[in-house]
Parts: structure tokens; C-alpha cells; sequence
């Protein structure tokens, strides 16, 4: 392939995925079904990742409560926490990178670090109910609640 038909092909190709992202968060919440112009979407999923880590601070300290008197445990979460946090953030950065500078890119990032963040709350999610589903005997990392 010649240079200029790679460079189309690459932003086709970075288009297309985030046409696609555009089109998965579109189906989940109605600001970007109602967006008329690029600012608004990157907008709506500005305020779709604040609502995600929202989610994500609240399972965090709920954890870190939990895990109160176990400092290993907590000294674990935090690091775990603050790692994850490098590799979202990195993630985010490489996935996004065909779009740095267009106008495009803040929706893309916003949208990359709401479905990671999202994937965590998950994690955390699975992690405060592990007692409840595998009972007082689980080798779960955090207790049940009290």
C-alpha cells in the first residue's frame, strides 16, 4: 500500500471504530441519541465516564471500608487500585492514538476509559459479593460485611 492510502486506510479504519463506539453507547443512554454535533457527543460521553467512575469510587470505598482492619489487604487494594488506574490510562492513550488531535479524540478517550472503568466496577462488584456467594468459608480478598 502506497503512504497516502495508508493514511486513508488508518483513518478509515480509526472512523469506523469510532463510529462504532459512537453507535454502542447511542443504544445505552439517551444524550447521545439526542447529540447534534461532535461536542455534544463528546459531552455525553465525558458525562457517561463521571457516572462510571462515580460507580467505581463508591465500590472502591466501600471495599476500602470493608477492609479497614486488614492492612495488608487495604495496602493490596490501594496498589491494585492505583496500577489499575496506570494501566487504564495507558490503554486509553494507545487505543485512541490514531485520533490525538481530532476533534473526535475526547469522545474516543471518554468512551475507552468509561468501558474500562466500568469493566472494573465489575471486578470490585464481584469482589464485595464473593462472601455472600461462596459464604463465610470463601477465600474471598474481602470479608463479608458486618
Amino acid at each position: 500500500m502506497t503512504r497516502p492510502n495508508q493514511v486513508l486506510f488508518r483513518l478509515a479504519a480509526g472512523l469506523s471504530a469510532a463510529l462504532a463506539l459512537q453507535a454502542a453507547h447511542a443504544a445505552d443512554d439517551p444524550c447521545f441519541q439526542k447529540a447534534q454535533s461532535q461536542a455534544a457527543l463528546n459531552q455525553c460521553a465525558s458525562a457517561a465516564y463521571q457516572r462510571a467512575d462515580a460507580d467505581l469510587n463508591r465500590l472502591y470505598q466501600l471495599m476500602t471500608a470493608r477492609l479497614s482492619t486488614d492492612d495488608v489487604a487495604r495496602k493490596r487494594l490501594v496498589d491494585a487500585q492505583r496500577k489499575w488506574l496506570q494501566f487504564r490510562d495507558a490503554e486509553c492513550a494507545f487505543q485512541t492514538i490514531r485520533t490525538v488531535g481530532g476533534s473526535i479524540q475526547p469522545m474516543n478517550v471518554s468512551s475507552c476509559l468509561t468501558d474500562l472503568t466500568r469493566e472494573r466496577v465489575t471486578d470490585l462488584q464481584k469482589h464485595l459479593d464473593c462472601a455472600r456467594v461462596m459464604g463465610e468459608g470463601g477465600a474471598c480478598a474481602v470479608p463479608p460485611r458486618r
